[in-house]
């Protein structure tokens, strides 16, 4: 087997390898080398149409390692490091709000968590302030219709990850640790407990 055949199989050895790994920064940089690999390998092959798809897809996943590093620093920023956060990592979206929004009214269906990044939401009727590194709509989740039963108020702007509900449910499904994670979520929610330390706070 010549060098380039070589190269050829390294390149599709990291692309295999890619669909095994679950953390999206090292799978992010996986892609990376296999886009390097098989670019070089077009090249040398004079298989323009490799060279191309890899040359067009490596600084899309260079940006795409950009912004997933600068999600987990703000999620660690906004979390103090709580390694549950990092599971939502992969399915969380940016999004702000400026204040006087309302996230959600009472009695809307729960279609998303939030987790707090910055700014405060108070939630009405609980006159209880979500801080950052705190989720908030949690509980929707879990009550019997899947409704809200307190609304949301943004008191400044707010800047929130966002993971929609569905998401929520397959981690759950797919990860136990993090359905007991969120289990003893809802039971401090429940018992009342805001402080920071339980790093939720609503409905």
């Amino acid at each position: 087997m010549n060098p380039i055949d070589w190269l050829g199989w390294c390149a599709a050895a990291l692309v295999l390898a890619s669909f095994y790994l679950r953390t999206m920064v090292t799978l992010r940089l996986v892609a990376i080398a296999s886009n390097i690999a098989f670019a070089g390998y077009g090249l040398l092959a004079d298989a323009t149409p490799v060279l191309v798809l890899h040359c067009l897809l490596l600084p899309l996943n260079l940006v795409r390692l950009v912004q997933m590093r600068a999600l987990v620093r703000r999620v660690k920023r906004a979390s103090a490091g709580d390694l549950s956060m990092d599971m939502l990592l992969p399915y969380m979206n940016l999004r702000t709000a400026p204040a006087g929004t309302r996230l959600f009214e009472r009695g809307d269906h729960a279609e998303a968590v939030f987790l707090i990044l910055k700014g405060r939401v108070r939630i009405v009727g609980l006159e209880v302030l979500v801080t950052p590194g705190q989720l908030i709509g949690e509980m929707g989740l879990f009550s019997p219709e899947q409704k809200r039963t307190y609304a949301a108020l943004c008191e400044t702007e707010v800047e929130l990850a966002v993971v929609d509900e569905d998401k929520i449910w397959e981690m759950i499904y797919q990860n136990p640790a993090f359905g007991a994670y969120l289990l003893r979520i809802v039971v401090q929610r429940t018992t009342g407990r805001f402080d920071a330390a339980t790093s939720t706070a609503s409905h």
